[in-house]
């Protein structure tokens, strides 16, 4: 298994000339299904037919080692709602690979003893600090029981860090300090915060085919959240000063920008990402997407992932500019490790 420095040099390395001498990061999706009908992603609209079979996820598994995978990223979809999700994380477990878990939380309290055994982190949705916001967001009455669930958590595992992530948009920018007491509320470790992606195919969706623009903000909007991100630094400066909120003031303020930009009223903010180049994701049908928002470049029904990394991988890699690409412009949620980078 790589060492963190033999990691991290792989990754400027596979900057450098596009190839994969190791891939320290892949995101999986264990299934396309979600048991949330949240309105910034599809995913509930689908059945899971098109899933890749235990057999089928063996496979990819043995071929990890090889490639220097270091953590995988369970995400979806809501990987909890896949039946042998479990016995899928112990093949990954068993090639020495730290996991973690992007989840609604809907099956925290449930599965606590199942998760503690096997993921090292978990980050939960946390779109609405009251009752009826996460509902209307996510569309599920839930957040008792995410709380629930996180709390048993803590109690069985106290050693495994649970993380929030907020999405916020048109619904829900004014909570933005009030999802920041929430997240401190429940005792988690940390929030993060993200702009709704509106323009990409990812999270289920087919372009054409989404409700997401209803999420963008208008001048004014833009105008209050710009006001009430400057309001949050300062009311809530402790939680910046010990990272309880995961983004510094200066990329908390990009999200405003970002919106700003989506209505032609500036550029959007720059971005440094490399994530094309130091991970990959394997959605739940095998396809193999450089990052979250690119168009997959294969998939590992038809080619092994290895095979994948080495040539149409290092096709597309070789074309992009992630300071030029449309999709990266508009990117919420991007990745950079440097040498000094400690992820796993």
């Amino acid at each position: 298994m790589f060492s963190t420095l033999t990691s991290n040099l792989a990754v400027k390395y596979n900057e450098l000339t596009h190839q994969t001498l190791a891939l320290p990061i892949l995101i999986f999706y264990p299934t396309a299904r979600c048991n949330s009908r949240c309105i910034s992603c599809d995913w509930w609209q689908s059945d899971g037919a098109d899933d890749l079979s235990f057999e089928e996820i063996r496979a990819v598994v043995k071929q990890l080692p090889a490639l220097g995978v270091r953590m995988v990223v369970f995400s979806g979809g809501e990987p909890l709602l896949r039946r042998d999700v479990y016995e899928i994380a112990d093949m990954f477990r068993a090639q020495n690979i730290k996991l973690y878990l992007l989840t609604a939380g809907l099956f925290l309290e449930r599965d606590a003893e199942k998760i503690a055994q096997r993921f090292d982190q978990v980050t939960i949705s946390l779109d609405g600090p009251t009752n009826a916001l996460y509902q209307k967001i996510r569309g599920v009455d839930a957040l008792a029981l995410v709380r629930r669930g996180a709390q048993k958590l803590q109690n069985i595992a106290p050693h495994i860090p649970i993380r929030a992530r907020s999405t916020l948009h048109r619904h829900n920018f004014r909570e933005l300090p009030h999802l920041i007491d929430k997240a401190r509320e429940m005792n988690l470790r940390q929030i993060s915060f993200l702009s709704a992606d509106v323009t990409s195919e990812a999270f289920g969706r087919a372009r054409g085919e989404s409700s997401t623009q209803g999420l963008l903000l208008n001048e004014n909007e833009i105008e209050e959240f710009s006001e009430i991100v400057e309001q949050t630094i300062v009311s809530h400066a402790r939680e910046f000063e010990n990272h309880f909120v995961a983004e510094s003031p200066d990329k908390l303020r990009r999200l405003p920008r970002y919106y700003a930009a989506q209505l032609g009223l500036g550029k959007f903010p720059p971005i440094s990402c490399n994530a094309p180049w130091v991970s990959a994701v394997i959605e739940a049908d095998g396809s193999v997407r450089p990052c979250y928002f690119h168009d997959a470049v294969g998939n590992v029904r038809e080619k092994n992932l290895s095979v994948i990394l080495q040539n149409e991988m290092n096709a597309f890699r070789a074309q992009l500019d992630v300071h030029e690409n449309a999709t990266c412009k508009k990117c919420v949620c991007t990745l950079k490790v440097g040498m000094r980078t400690k992820l796993w």
